[in-house]
């Protein structure tokens, strides 16, 4: 003999439904508000524990108006209510196989248009509950949604989670090799400015005393060799001469062109 209570449903009282705050259903003509009703309610009924004649009982519940006056119309044509058979006859009303066909034909005629991605992928997933055989695995349901990009978008390639979240990753990469080109440019034109300037240091300024070219004060004239600046000897015989030479144009800083 079992246990008492083994394996039976722990019982849900109204109240406990109540608490979950659940919507109530007027019975309008709106098809979309009696889908929205029925998620609600199927929302309430994940997180609480109930059988589907409890279902059926909490359900009906929250019936006002037009839709009130329509269950007590039809609780007495069966003896027993499921939640499944409920779900038949409720949808027969409310949201006909008419209506759900037209959303699977809005849900195939899909087109992003002038839609972001981001509100072309939220109607997307809304229409696509309506067609489950079509986005049966998520190879199919990638392709459905590519199949309505703009061509622009479309010959990116990558599927949902690389379409919306992958473009800030190649945006990041765009951005590093943007940076990284401009620190390549940067440093190419300091290195220019650099032998640019270089260069221009190389160059020796005509001198108005001697009209050769030489850095420095010109001591054409003077006694003074035009090497190392002392007196008593030419540069031809100065005894600095080869380290003068040694040092090339930046040593010369007052000898002119022409020898003494």
């Amino acid at each position: 003999m079992p246990m008492p209570g083994a394996g039976a449903m722990p019982r849900t009282t109204i109240k406990q439904f109540q608490q979950l705050r659940p919507p109530t259903f007027y019975g309008t003509p709106d098809p979309m508000a009696a889908e929205s009703w029925l998620l609600g309610i199927e929302r309430v009924f994940e997180v609480l524990p109930c059988t589907d004649e409890q279902k059926v009982i909490f359900a009906t519940f929250m019936f006002e108006g037009a839709a009130l006056i329509w269950w007590q119309l039809k609780k007495p044509l069966e003896p027993l209510w499921l939640w499944p058979r409920f779900l038949e006859v409720f949808n027969e009303e409310y949201f006909p196989e008419m209506v759900r066909d037209q959303k699977i034909q809005e849900f195939l005629n899909l087109k992003q248009g002038n839609m972001i991605v981001v509100v072309y992928n939220a109607k997307f997933m809304e229409l696509s509950r309506y067609a489950p055989h079509i986005v049966s695995t998520e190879s199919r349901k990638a392709r459905r949604f590519e199949a309505g990009l703009r061509w622009n978008i479309k010959n990116k390639g990558g599927n949902i989670a690389k379409r919306i979240g992958g473009n800030v990753s190649r945006g990041q990469s765009s951005k590093r090799q943007s940076s990284g080109s401009s620190s390549g440019n940067s440093s190419a034109q300091q290195r220019n400015i650099v032998s640019q300037g270089s260069s221009r240091s190389n160059e020796l300024p005509t001198c108005p005393t001697c009209q050769k070219k030489h850095w420095g004060e010109c001591r054409m004239g003077s006694r003074a060799c035009y090497g190392c600046g002392q007196e008593g000897h030419q540069i031809r015989d100065c005894p600095m001469k080869s380290k003068i030479q040694g040092a090339g144009t930046s040593a010369s800083a007052s000898i002119p062109a022409a020898s003494n």
